[in-house]
């Protein structure tokens, strides 16, 4: 479906853009007993040596229990990215490692707006994706004209990166390889997540991710899933175990 044909069966709605981050798509719902669940892809994570990525999330979400539950009861089941491990991309001052993006409200049925979303979370310990950007795009070029430089890497993301591969025993250059390190359009966010809202719900959503990041992925030769795991940086200063400043909508 063309842009113009969604803003012809959606004329009033408006254009959600957000950068689209490179990591572990994650979920935190309850179940029928209000027990705490985490999931990644429809898998509920249960243990074993390959959900090593995922145990500080646990430990995030055990100790922030009581606080999650109070926000999503057995209404809400919230999904975001666990950006812990370096797939692709390496981020270098990471807000947080958990970056929500989604919220199903089981009881109406539908996916949060973006501004529910927020209101919700709202003095949670839950962070959200950037949103680059609220507008009502006419053609393509307007949306991609918004992938920029990641807000999560610094200009030296690629000596970082390096320090932290010899950190994990892998060699460095073969970590900048992957990474596509040479590559003119590397320092480019992976994408943007793009959702058409009214003020309650998502009406349609779509993903558009960048050419070369695609071509990086192919040239590695790997998936991320058989290297060593490579941490991701946070900020400093920044503790996931406190409570994160918010990002705000853009206006």
């Amino acid at each position: 479906m063309s842009i113009a044909e969604i803003r012809s069966r959606h004329p009033d709605a408006v254009w959600v853009v957000e950068e689209k981050l490179d990591g572990a798509n994650a979920g935190i719902s309850t179940s029928e007993d209000l027990d705490l669940r985490l999931q990644s892809r429809g898998h509920f994570l249960t243990g074993g040596a390959r959900e090593a990525q995922f145990n500080l999330l646990k430990e995030w979400t055990a100790i922030h229990e009581a606080e999650i539950l109070e926000r999503i009861e057995d209404r809400y089941e919230i999904f975001g990215e666990w950006t812990f491990a370096r797939h692709t991309q390496f981020y270098d001052r990471l807000p947080h490692f958990f970056h929500e993006f989604d919220i199903w409200d089981r009881k109406e049925e539908i996916w949060l707006s973006t501004e529910r979303r927020h209101a919700l979370l709202d003095g949670s310990p839950f962070l959200s994706v950037p949103v680059l950007d609220r507008c009502r795009p006419r053609h393509l070029k307007e949306l991609t004209a918004l992938v920029r430089p990641s807000l999560y890497r610094s200009e030296g993301w690629r000596d970082s990166l390096a320090d932290a591969a010899r950190r994990a025993g892998v060699d460095p250059a073969r970590a900048l390889a992957e990474s596509g390190a040479d590559r003119p359009d590397v320092d480019l966010a992976e994408g943007l997540y793009i959702k058409i809202e009214d003020a309650d719900r998502v009406l349609g959503r779509f993903k558009w991710v960048r050419p070369g990041f695609l071509q990086t992925i192919l040239d590695s030769g790997t998936h991320w899933h058989a290297r060593p795991i490579i941490r991701n940086r946070l900020a400093p200063d920044v503790d996931i175990f406190l409570r994160p400043e918010r990002e705000t909508i853009a206006p």
